[in-house]
């Protein structure tokens, strides 16, 4: 494999993140590293539709390259044109180096099609197309299963020699963006400087949602605590029909601003809130990206690898698997069961996880009280 990069002439680069909205904002510190190491390259990302949101303002990037999923679920001509069109303004780019941030088999093809000189990727361990490693000039080693995804994405410039600059999370938001927000809370009746919490009890994947009634015991406890709940949730009709029956289970206590806000307006709901409780999700990405104490209830997904990232390297390993613990100003609810976490959707297949819904309202609202308290302290702790 070629060496460092560090020291060449490098006057554009892309990088493809071809995943999710939580992904994508959790590689921003590895586009910062990049503009930190070449301050005079124009910087394209290329990511999926619906994903753009979280890099749009982002000093560190010039360009935004859109890939269309719909149109590649579709097949056929429309599949064709779409790929057709996103090669060719790749190749008008005339990138120099390419970094595929995924083991993907799209970005490693795109990142040859580019024309870029230097590729850089990850080593596929075995998924993908056989012999995909061939298609990179520098590879970074398979991932480490109890590595968080941030120092993930790091890893991968890493192996082109590229260190990490600031490990923070980036996700700019707009004066208007956040006068925007401060009039949709004004509208629910959460004046400016009234003490709020975010409560996002949905994901589009049931098997990481907590249940009903938890989630409306949370919202009766904020309540309690004279930190006004508001509701959130995605666009998708299930998942906001799914926020507005937790709010009635707790007795309309909270607003409902489920299914109305932008990416960036909830970040800017979120950035002015006293505290964020959720499941995982991008909305927990958002609330870490913005500094607000969160709460993070996980389930049989990996809290090493998805934990609300503070910005600095805990070093957070296979150590601690399970059980509640504190991150900086964050807490991660989870159970400490041996089959936790599987990794699966579900037990069973049943896209229902026993591990998510057997979490009691005590261990959420022991975390909630600790982290409101400031009792989180600043590394990782147990919940005794």
């Amino acid at each position: 494999m070629a060496g460092s990069l560090l020291g060449q002439d490098l006057r554009s680069i892309a990088v493809f993140m071809l995943r999710h909205i939580g992904d994508t904002l959790l590689s921003t510190p590895t586009f910062h590293a990049l503009r930190a190491a070449f301050p005079s390259a124009r910087i394209l990302a290329v990511v999926n539709e619906g994903t753009q949101e979280m890099l749009e303002g982002n000093p560190d990037i010039d360009d935004i390259l859109v890939f269309d999923r719909r149109r590649r679920n579709e097949g056929g001509f429309g599949r064709w044109k779409e790929e057709a069109a996103l090669v060719r303004s790749l190749r008008s780019f005339r990138a120099g180096l390419a970094v595929n941030l995924t083991e993907g088999d799209r970005g490693a093809i795109l990142s040859v099609l580019s024309g870029a000189r230097h590729r850089v990727g990850v080593t596929p361990n075995r998924k993908g197309f056989l012999g995909k490693e061939v298609l990179f000039t520098h590879l970074c080693g398979p991932h480490d299963r109890y590595r968080h995804a941030v120092l993930r994405d790091l890893d991968v410039v890493a192996a082109a020699g590229i260190p990490p600059a600031d490990l923070r999370l980036r996700l700019p938001i707009s004066d208007e963006d956040r006068e925007k927000s401060a009039r949709i809370l004004r509208g629910v009746g959460i004046p400016a400087g009234h003490p709020f919490s975010v409560v996002q009890p949905t994901s589009r994947w049931t098997f990481k949602c907590w249940t009903e009634d938890g989630m409306a015991g949370v919202i009766s406890h904020l309540a309690d605590l004279g930190f006004a709940p508001v509701v959130t949730s995605g666009p998708a009709p299930v998942e906001v029909a799914q926020a507005e029956r937790i709010r009635e289970r707790a007795g309309e206590r909270a607003v409902s601003l489920a299914g109305r806000l932008s990416l960036k307006e909830l970040g800017g709901v979120i950035a002015s809130a006293r505290l964020f409780v959720g499941v995982d999700s991008a909305p927990m990405h958002v609330s870490a990206a913005v500094r607000t104490p969160t709460v993070a209830l996980f389930g049989p997904t990996g809290a090493f690898n998805w934990a609300p990232w503070e910005g600095v390297d805990w070093g957070y390993s296979a150590q601690r698997k399970g059980g509640t613990r504190f991150v900086g100003r964050h807490a991660v609810v989870q159970q400490e069961w041996d089959c936790v976490p599987c990794g699966k959707d579900g037990c069973g297949g049943t896209k229902r996880s026993r591990c998510m819904e057997e979490i009691s309202l005590d261990q959420v609202t022991e975390a909630i009280d600790r982290v409101l308290a400031g009792a989180a302290g600043s590394g990782i702790g147990d919940a005794s």
